[in-house]
Order: structure tokens, then sequence, then C-alpha cells
């Protein structure tokens, strides 16, 4: 397996890992919580991960079918508990995986074009990028958010416990 591609799957992974940790300490009902009515819940956020790696992995990349409500991301409420949550980015990552696992250097720098159709959903449409690109997008990406879910869980989580290694 390629190096870049062995390493986003790595990062992604612990960040997937970072997620269900984070899950695991909060009730249902603290996952779905919002802040302000303009945030995000961490609920909002799962699906907005698995949504995106979808969009950019599985279809963009993998020539899958493009059938991602980015809307519904935020809109949506309790439409899953915690462990559908969880299902939902391993069912995404298994499918992400089946995808670029066996990408060698000449498909990292293979050019796709970014679909001009859904503007809105994706950055900087229409434009070619490298498929190279696209996973070093989607995975910090990921990392961002898990950032969010990581800082919520912190404020949300009935115990001063840590979530990642460091104790600050």
């Amino acid at each position: 397996m390629n190096s870049f591609i062995k390493e986003s799957i790595k990062s992604l992974d612990t960040q997937l890992d970072i997620i269900q940790t984070c899950i695991s300490r909060l009730a249902d009902d603290d996952i779905w919580k919002k802040f302000r009515q303009e945030t995000n819940s961490i609920g909002n956020l799962c699906l907005h991960l698995a949504g995106s790696e979808y969009a950019f992995i599985v279809s963009i990349i993998g020539g899958k079918p493009f059938i991602r409500q980015r809307s519904k991301e935020f809109t949506d409420n309790r439409v899953m508990d915690s462990e559908q949550l969880i299902e939902n980015l391993i069912f995404t990552r298994q499918q992400s995986k089946e995808v670029i696992a066996n990408f060698d250097f000449n498909d990292l720098e293979k050019s796709i074009q970014m679909p001009s159709t859904t503007s809105a959903l994706i950055p900087e449409p229409g434009k070619v990028q490298s498929c190279l690109s696209v996973i070093l997008y989607t995975a910090e990406h990921y990392a961002y958010h898990t950032g969010q879910i990581v800082y919520m869980t912190k404020l949300l989580q009935m115990k001063n416990e840590h979530i990642l290694k460091w104790r600050h």
C-alpha cells in the first residue's frame, strides 16, 4: 500500500476512534444538544463527516452515485442514536477503504474533475484536482470536525475524564 494512503487511512481511523470515545461518554440527548440554534450538535457533525467522506472518496474518487443531502446533515435532529451514528461512520470508512486501499502512486496523481452540479456541496466546483488532494482534504476536514467533537464532549461529559492522551 502506498505510504500516503496508509498514513491517510491511519489518520482517519485515529479520528474515528476518538469520535467513538467521545460518543461513548455521552447520553443520546447530549449527542444532539446544540449550544445555540446556529451551532451544530455532535450528532450533526457525525452525519456531516459520514456524508462528506462518502461524497469525496466513495463517490467522487470511487465513482459511486452522489447521494449526499448536505443540508440535512446539519438540520436533522435525533435521527440516529449513538450506536447508529458510529455504525454509519464505520460503514462509510469501510467503503472508503475499498476505494483507496490499493491505490498506487499513479492513482494518487490521477486527475478528477470536481462535480459542478453540486457547487454548494464541494469546494471549487468544476476544478480538476488530483486524487491525492481530495484524500488530503478529506483527512484534514475529518480532523477539524473531530476536534470540535472533542471540545463539545469535554463540555458535556459528566466526569472530568481525558479523551486524548494529553492532559489539556
